[in-house]
């Protein structure tokens, strides 16, 4: 599947969505087996695939308001900062990127052009030059047209040090070998409009030009990095709070930690877009209530509901209920390509036997049932998603999913190391942090937990001065190869002041020096050196305790037509869906 995707071709791939792992964990709360999915995709230059409008969903009525109903708000909104699911999911609907995910719930996904004619043109067929030709027609919500120049202004204010929580792939290609910003650090205070390798020689084309190939390119213009942002409507840190609309949709008003509104952006043409239907009048999203509520009251299916889901995956409290009868055929369940684990923060845990004995001293278990069991996902040993091409099970510690208080102690030789465990302030989180908290006291450790508020969790652990030991992430890889997990999470040269996804702060010139051996292997090589990185890292250097390969449970309202778990983003996408009358 993957030497398809990277080599892109137009003949489909396959790769099967398993919830894969050790011994399954030892409970079952009432969601069942996650099964099997599989998954087919492939980048497609067909112009059949390629023309709008959107292909019209069976069934499918145009009105109404769906209600989105989440525990917290989003971190960002602004493209340039935007790298969790569902802030993405959400960014989809108010701007579009060059290039998109084309997906129908059976599990077939191609990357198509969005604001692009298509996949993007590799100019001189060595991946090096990728130049985009923008539709005609692209409009922003005030009617303006959307032009290569504001697509080249988005991609140039991702270099700014205070924009940078987002995707960094376009950054680093286009700046290699070192610190991305280190010389230019986007257009404000006096930068070039432009970074280095970008070129706008007319409103509609946009040429990118790297040092090396980067046949991924059509995967990474999917990303918010290439969302088109007018320099006059360029807000810098509060652009978060009121995006400009290339999409189907825009802001009618925002206010944070209590709802977002979007209604009908008048001047998005359906025959410019081949990816959204757009059948809602108007998408409302909710924060603040707890999980627990939002199952509640979703299992109930109350009139004021029914045109209402979630991304939040049903508690245990109420997942016996949701198991059966009319209840169960709303849930919106499976396998994704998400990899949860616990970073150890190894600027503060320098001792690799303290990083190894908590390999040993958590016990994986005690945090799916705090979740749902095997609802929520099956226990991971890898850094990489089952999903990854050329993924290979291995267990560098062979713990117990219980974990194994005599190689704790043995490794720990009378130590009893002091931790800070940083969380999220969601119900479930603080069930996961209090789990991990009492195991690892009984097992030699010294446990203070510290909870962040959720909306700006990852921001608080991406920070490289944070004052935390231990925390919980979840990562899924952005396109399926291990240089979409590998290198962003493990790399050393990755580690910013602030926005940090190499949340374990791991610098290890060893590893550094692998990645870019790998990343000069033929395409067919690369997926198996990959994983040969990833048993590596874990081996020798225990910067992560691999915790849970994820799953969705998700519960929607009876009124809501075509949800279903997306492969690119694991969770119910919202490009099709819509209200049932």
């Amino acid at each position: 599947m993957r030497a398809s995707w990277r080599t892109l071709t137009i003949g489909a791939l396959g790769v099967t969505l398993v919830a894969a792992g050790c011994t399954p964990t030892t409970d079952d709360d009432g969601g069942g087996d996650q099964g099997t999915r599989t998954q087919t995709g492939s980048v497609s230059y067909d112009p059949a695939d390629n023309r709008a409008p959107a292909p019209a969903v069976e069934g499918a009525t145009r009105g109404g308001t769906l209600t989105v109903m989440q525990v917290a708000d989003f971190e960002h909104l602004d493209p340039a900062r935007t790298y969790v699911n569902r802030a993405q999911l959400t960014g989809g609907l108010i701007q579009r990127s060059l290039t998109g995910y084309k997906e129908d719930g059976s599990g077939t996904m191609m990357v198509v052009g969005d604001l692009a004619t298509d996949p993007g043109k590799d100019v001189n067929g060595d991946c090096k030059v990728w130049q985009y030709t923008l539709r005609d027609g692209l409009r922003y919500e005030d009617g303006s047209p959307v032009t290569s120049k504001d697509v080249a202004y988005g991609v140039a204010r991702s270099f700014a040090p205070n924009l940078n929580e987002g995707p960094k792939y376009i950054q680093r290609w286009l700046y290699p070998g070192g610190v991305y910003n280190a010389t230019y650090r986007g257009p404000y205070d006096g930068g070039r409009p432009t970074p280095d390798g970008v070129a706008t020689p007319d409103d509609r084309t946009i040429r990118f030009t790297f040092a090396e190939p980067h046949c991924d390119m059509p995967y990474a213009a999917a990303l918010p990095t290439t969302a088109p942002v007018p320099a006059a409507k360029d807000t810098r840190d509060s652009y978060d709070l009121r995006p400009f609309s290339s999409g189907p949709y825009k802001v009618r008003s925002y206010q944070r930690d209590v709802a977002l509104e979007l209604e009908r952006n008048p001047h998005w043409d359906p025959a410019t877009d081949p990816i959204r239907t757009a059948y809602p009048d108007a998408f409302r999203f909710t924060f603040g209530l707890e999980a627990a509520q939002i199952a509640e009251r979703l299992v109930a299916d109350a009139p004021a509901d029914q045109a209402a889901f979630t991304w939040e995956d049903v508690p245990p409290a109420v997942l016996p209920r949701t198991t059966t009868g009319p209840v169960a055929e709303r849930v919106v369940k499976g396998p994704t390509q998400y990899t949860w684990v616990l970073n150890v923060n190894t600027q503060r845990i320098t001792d690799v036997d303290v990083r190894r004995a908590l390999n040993y001293a958590v016990d994986k278990d005690a945090l799916l049932k705090a979740i749902g069991g095997q609802a929520a996902g099956t226990p991971a040993t890898t850094l990489t998603s089952p999903t990854t091409a050329g993924w290979q099970q291995y267990d560098a510690y062979q713990a117990p999913v219980t974990g194994d208080p005599d190689k704790v102690a043995e490794l720990l030789a009378g130590k009893k190391p002091t931790l800070v465990l940083a969380y999220a302030n969601t119900e479930t989180r603080t069930r996961q942090a209090e789990a991990l908290r009492k195991t690892l006291s009984e097992r030699g450790f010294t446990v203070t937990a510290t909870a962040i508020d959720s909306s700006s969790y990852y921001d608080e652990i991406g920070r490289r001065n944070n004052p935390y030991d231990l925390y919980l992430s979840g990562w899924g890889m952005d396109w399926p190869t291990g240089s979409t997990t590998i290198p962003p999470l493990y790399d050393g040269r990755e580690i910013v002041d602030e926005g940090s996804n190499n949340l374990s702060y791991l610098n290890d010139p060893g590893v550094s020096a692998e990645i870019d051996r790998i990343r000069q292997l033929p395409a067919l090589e690369q997926d198996a050196a990959w994983m040969a990185l990833d048993e590596k890292i874990m081996r020798d250097l225990a910067p992560v305790v691999p915790c849970y390969y994820d799953a969705a449970y998700e519960l929607r309202g009876s009124k809501v037509g075509n949800a279903y778990l997306s492969d690119a983003f694991g969770a119910i996408q919202v490009n099709n869906i819509f209200v049932k009358p």
